[in-house]
Formats: C-alpha cells, sequence, structure tokens
C-alpha cells in the first residue's frame, strides 16, 4: 500500500468509519461533513481505503492535514488492489483502532445520520454486528435506479440466504454494504473477501452470534458512476459458492462438529461394513478377526475425512493427530467387538446387520473421544462451567443406563412394543420431552445458594434405592418393574448428580409417567377417531375407513389396511399433555402458557395426520412390503417424538452466560461404584 497517513489521535475513538472508495473525488467532501454532523462530539475516526485512479487521494490528504485525527488515508495502487471493494473493506477494518468500526460506501447513497442509529441498536441490543437493511420495515430502495437493479438486488440477497439460512436468518439485506460490527467480534485474518459484498464474508466467516438490523433508505448517487457491472455479478456467484464450500469445513460449533463426524461415521460405516463383507465373506476369515481388521480400515478412512472436513487441525502435527486417532479408536474396539459377538451369539442377528448396530452403538463414545484428546474441545465449548454441565448430562446418561441394565425385562419389554402399540413406543415421546427440557434447565439459576449436602444426597439416594430393590425383590408379578426402575433411577440420579439438579429436572424426570399413568390411554379411542375421521375426510391416499375402525388405501388393486390398534391416537393424547406440562414448566400456570400449548398441539395434530397420510401414501405408491415397515408404531411416533422436543426446544430460553463456576456435583467414583454393584445385584435377581 502506497501511503497511510500518519495518526495523532488525541483520545481513543469510539467509532471508526471504513470509506472504500474508487474514483469518488466529488463525493468525500460531503460526506465527511455530514459524518461529522452525524456523529457530533463521539469520538470517531475516518479511514479512507482508496483504490482510486483520479485526484480522490488528493482531496482525502487535504482533509486529512486539516484533521489529522479524525481522516486517514490508505491509498492502494494499481497492482495492490486485491479483493476488489471487498479486499478495501478487509484492509480498512485491519487498520481500525475503535471498538466499534462503520462501514459505509463513499458515494453518499448510504446517509451517513444513520450511522448513530447502528451504534445505539448495537449498545442497546448487545449484538456482535448491526446492519443497516434495505429492506427491513420502513426501509426503502429508492437509491436502486430502475426495476431491474431492484430485482437483482432482491435475488441476490434471496440467494443468499439460500445458501446460508442459520447465519443468515436476522439479516433481511445480506447485500448491504452499510453496516457496523464490533471489532473484538471480527477476525480480520479470517476474512477472504472477493468482489463488492464484504457482508457475507463478515457474517460467515465472522460467526457473528447476535445480528441486528436498523432500517434505512438507500439515497440516490450524488456524483460519479455506479460500479456494479455483469462481471461483479458473476464473480459474486462464485465467492458466495466458495464461501458455503468453506464454511462447510471445519465447524467451529459444538453442534457443527457432531453433525460433520455423524456424517463422516456414516461413510465410514459403508466402508467398514464392505471392508468386513470382503474379508468374512469373499476371504472367509472368522467374523471376529474380519471385524477387527475392518474397524483398523474404517479408522483411516474416518482420520482422512474428519481431519480434512470436520475437525480443526489444531497445533499439533497430522501424523501425531492420527497416532492418536488410531491408538485412542481402538481403545475402544474392545466395545464394538463385544457387542457385536453378543448381538450375533445371543441376540442371532448376522454379522453384517450386528456390525452395523455396534458402530452405531459405539458413536458416542467415539465422538467424545476424538473431539476432546485428539483435536481438543469445540470453540465455545471451553472452561469449567461447560465441564461441569458435560458430565451433568453425562451421569444422567449413566442413570439412565444403569437403570436399563438392572431392570432387563423392562428394557425387553420396550424393545419387544417398538413393532406395535405397545407401551415402549409412546415413551419415546415423554422421554424427548423430557430430554428437551432438561437441556434447559441443567445449569442453576444465579440465585441459587453455593452449597451442597452430601448427606441429604445419600440419605434421600439411598431411600429411593431401597424402595426400588424393595418393590422388585418383594413384589411379584410384572406390575412391580415399572414403579422399581422409577424409584432406581430417581436414586440413582440423586446419587449421581446431587438432590439440587434432581429438583430442578424434577419435571423432566417425571414426564416418563405420562408412558404409565393412564392419562393417555384414558382418551386413545376418541383421539384415534378424530384421526380417523380427518384422514378419512381428507380422501387419497385414504380409502373408506375399515369396519373394524382401521385405514384402508390399495395399489394396484391390493388393498392395505392400517390397523385401528396401530393409529396414533395415544401417542398423540400423551404429546399433548408433555406440551401442556412442559409450556407451564417454561412460562408458569399462565394464559401465555396455554396459548402456546394449544398452538403447538394444533401443530402436532397435523404432523400425526400428516404421517398417517405418509404411511397410506407409502403403501399405495410402494406397495405391501413399504407399507408393513412404514406403518410400525415406532415410525410414526419417531416423528411425534422428534416434534415435540423442537418446539420444547424452541421454548426453552437460552441459559443466562455464567461468570463464576461452582462445583454443583457430588464426588462420583465410589457413587458410580456403589450403583454398578447394585444394578448388577439386580441383574442377577431378576434373572
Amino acid at each position: 500500500m502506497a501511503d497511510v497517513a500518519t495518526v495523532r489521535l488525541k483520545a481513543p475513538p469510539a467509532v471508526t468509519v471504513v470509506v472504500p472508495t474508487r474514483n469518488e473525488a466529488d463525493n468525500v467532501r460531503p460526506l465527511v461533513e455530514q459524518l461529522h454532523d452525524a456523529l457530533g462530539t463521539t469520538p470517531s475516526e475516518i479511514v479512507f481505503v482508496d483504490d482510486s485512479d483520479d485526484h480522490t487521494p488528493q482531496v482525502i490528504r487535504e482533509l486529512s492535514d486539516r484533521d489529522p485525527d479524525g481522516v486517514r488515508l490508505l491509498h492502494r495502487g494499481a497492482g495492490e488492489r486485491t479483493g476488489g471493494l471487498g479486499g478495501a473493506v478487509a484492509a480498512g477494518l485491519a487498520t481500525a483502532r475503535a471498538p466499534w468500526v462503520v462501514v459505509m460506501d463513499g458515494d453518499l447513497q448510504h446517509p451517513p445520520a444513520t450511522v448513530p442509529e447502528l451504534l445505539a441498536a448495537g449498545q442497546v441490543d448487545q449484538a456482535d454486528a448491526v446492519v443497516a437493511s434495505r429492506y427491513r420495515t420502513r426501509g426503502r430502495v429508492a437509491g436502486l435506479g430502475g426495476a431491474f437493479r431492484r430485482i437483482v438486488s432482491r435475488a441476490s440477497g434471496t440467494l443468499a440466504r439460500i445458501f446460508f439460512p442459520v447465519r443468515l436468518r436476522a439479516v433481511t439485506d445480506p447485500m448491504s454494504g452499510f453496516f457496523a460490527v464490533r471489532r473484538d467480534a471480527l477476525d480480520t485474518t479470517a476474512l477472504r473477501p472477493n468482489g463488492y459484498k464484504i457482508l457475507l464474508e463478515v457474517v460467515v466467516r465472522g460467526r457473528m452470534r447476535q445480528i441486528t438490523e436498523v432500517p434505512y433508505t438507500f439515497r440516490p448517487r450524488q456524483a460519479g458512476e455506479s460500479k456494479a457491472s455483469f462481471r461483479e455479478g458473476l464473480r459474486y456467484l462464485r465467492h458466495l459458492t466458495l464461501l458455503r464450500l468453506g464454511a462447510t469445513r471445519h465447524p467451529v460449533s459444538p453442534l457443527g462438529r457432531l453433525a460433520g463426524f455423524a456424517l463422516a461415521g456414516a461413510a465410514g460405516t459403508g466402508v467398514n461394513s464392505a471392508a468386513l463383507w470382503a474379508l468374512g465373506e469373499a476371504a472367509g476369515l472368522p467374523y471376529l478377526l474380519a471385524a477387527f481388521l475392518a474397524v483398523q480400515v474404517a479408522i483411516v478412512w474416518n482420520f482422512a475425512v474428519i481431519d480434512n472436513l470436520v475437525m480443526p487441525p489444531g497445533s499439533v502435527a497430522r501424523r501425531r493427530r492420527f497416532g492418536r486417532f488410531l491408538l485412542l479408536n481402538n481403545t475402544l474396539t474392545p466395545i464394538h467387538l463385544g457387542l457385536l459377538y453378543a448381538l450375533v451369539q445371543l441376540a442371532g442377528l448376522h454379522y453384517l446387520t450386528a456390525n452395523v448396530l455396534a458402530i452405531v452403538v459405539v458413536f458416542v463414545l467415539r465422538y467424545a473421544v476424538t473431539s476432546n484428546w485428539v483435536y481438543g474441545a469445540p470453540a465455545g465449548a471451553g472452561g469449567l462451567v461447560v465441564a461441569v454441565r458435560r458430565a451433568v448430562a453425562t451421569r444422567l446418561f449413566l442413570a439412565v443406563a444403569l437403570t436399563a441394565v438392572a431392570f432387563p425385562a423392562l428394557a425387553a419389554e420396550v424393545w419387544d412394543s417398538l413393532g406395535n402399540r405397545g407401551p415402549g413406543v409412546p415413551l419415546m415421546i415423554p422421554v424427548a420431552a423430557a430430554a428437551a427440557l432438561a437441556a434447559s434447565r441443567i445449569r442453576p439459576s444465579g440465585s441459587e445458594p453455593d452449597v451442597h449436602d452430601r448427606q441429604v444426597d445419600g440419605l434421600l439416594a439411598t431411600a429411593f434405592l431401597t424402595a426400588g430393590t424393595a418393590l422388585l425383590l418383594l413384589i411379584p408379578g410384572d406390575g412391580r418393574l415399572i414403579p422399581a426402575a422409577l424409584s432406581f433411577l430417581t436414586g440413582a440420579a440423586i446419587l449421581l448428580v446431587g438432590t439440587r439438579t434432581v429438583a430442578r429436572l424434577r419435571w423432566a424426570l417425571l414426564l416418563p409417567l405420562l408412558a404409565v399413568a393412564g392419562v393417555a390411554p384414558a382418551v386413545r379411542e376418541s383421539v384415534d377417531a378424530g384421526i380417523r375421521a380427518v384422514v378419512t375426510l381428507l380422501g387419497r391416499p385414504a380409502g373408506p375407513a375399515s369396519s373394524g375402525g382401521g385405514l384402508v388405501t390399495a395399489h394396484h388393486g391390493t388393498e392395505l389396511l392400517l390397523p385401528a390398534d396401530q393409529l396414533p391416537g395415544l401417542a398423540l393424547a400423551g404429546g399433548v399433555a408433555c406440551l401442556l406440562i412442559s409450556a407451564v414448566v417454561l412460562f408458569g400456570p399462565t394464559a401465555r402458557a396455554l396459548r402456546r400449548a394449544a398452538v403447538a398441539s394444533l401443530a402436532l395434530a397435523a404432523v400425526t395426520v400428516g404421517a398417517v397420510l405418509a404411511v397410506l401414501l407409502t403403501g399405495r405408491l410402494f406397495g405391501p412390503a413399504a407399507f408393513e415397515v412404514a406403518g410400525l408404531p415406532v415410525c410414526t411416533d419417531t416423528v411425534l417424538a422428534l416434534t415435540v422436543a423442537v418446539v420444547v426446544s424452541r421454548w426453552s430460553p437460552a441459559p443466562a452466560p455464567v461468570t463464576a463456576v461452582r462445583q454443583y456435583l457430588p464426588r462420583g467414583r465410589f457413587a458410580l461404584a456403589a450403583l454398578v454393584a447394585m444394578a448388577l445385584v439386580l441383574l442377577g435377581s431378576a434373572r
């Protein structure tokens, strides 16, 4: 860069205004005057990043000589203009010294009077970026000459939102060149500008957590010529595509990394299965030896995909990362092979099918090991607070797992009921609602006292565990299983995470009782009748209801029947009850909670009807075999469970930031050892 004006600021600026210019000599002076009028006494600096070939630099230098504290020039010569207008803005962002940076064009189409509104909105909304929008309410596009340019602008913005639906969900004008950004929320070294729309770079690569908007009127150009062209449009399309591809690689959020790891694992499952088939079927090796060798092939494949596309490399050399990946993943191989052996020898599955199930079961362990011990914790997921929350979630999972081990008859009943409308399938819905509700309530409130009484934990846990054991050992019949398991689960949760956490999660832990309390079965017939009436009223793919109350469709003249006992009325009733309880827990016994529960219940009913229609349509299009699979209750109820979980998650408030770390978990080693021993004792007695 040719020259940068010397900075002699008397006081640190509160805002830096970055203005990229190219042949805007006639607009520079009025822009500076209007910015000074708009900002008033606010300490500020204006940084012109100039790519001009006319006398614009001379005009800016004159202004800088008069006001060296307020006007700076960064001139880029003919061979230094990388990245176009976006590159100029990135260069200005890198030199900014104020905590807030405003980016605007130098042609006076962006009104300087809007700059204070951007800064005020950023402070009030605690945003990382504030976008001046032409399409927000009260915004105008008067400065876009002609209908064609307006259509192009709208289409370009819509295309950007299609490419980035999540990151641009709060942005109505992603093509805006007028915005403010907090300097500490932006890593300028991560920007790769290429073209005239830098906002996409800032939002996508900057990973802004909070974005707000301010409406403004895009004014007509005062002087000079527009820099937009067909060539710039092609450049924008190319850059948008590259930005999308680049944003997909190495996600920084925990959820993004988990999703990427899952996709890589799905591909690795195919590689593992292909290698197992080749070694077991074609080569004739014993299936356990073939499975061990197939795991090694899959580990190499997974490392290549995960290291290049999913996980950030960090500072460790690739060969060392591969060594850790190979070693740590192989520590889980005995678990994989043990599950494979049990599924083949005890459950009678073919080893290729059992291998896929074993991979799915071990997936969570492999992700935890890989994410934390090979690549480190995800960005934004560090510190003891997250470790405590993760430990709470892990210990609750252990409590559920140990309950399943201690009560194998109940676990087997749940498993067997997945193919019919037994008690196990509707249980998925309250469990899903409980998980979504628990996820928002694990962290304690700021007003909760910093105390923890392990003696109370021990006494309460002992009472519940003793009650569960007594129910199982002393009361005959299968009716003891569910209350004994719930009592054991409560005692295990108290012992592993403490009384306070269980108290915060009491509604989440009690929601599964809906599956056995008799509330939903009492209204099952009426809800089934309502579903049947709506589906029949809608007509195809449904035919008339059968004499037994089922639903009929046809495939090439063959009549297919969805029996009455397979209708999801029980699941819908339980789901509505879960939504009502969750709304009351989150919003209190208020009219707002009832309204939200009512709207969500209508949506759940619509999803239920749509799921039934989808089952009938599957049979109509693909025949009896597909109809039999689609008609399994677990398929419909899985959709309902996911719907309930999504609704409750959307209702749940975002957890407030915690500045101080407070350890709420009891010491877990002795508790875990005691629970494992008790679960084994109960397992032996159950047999």
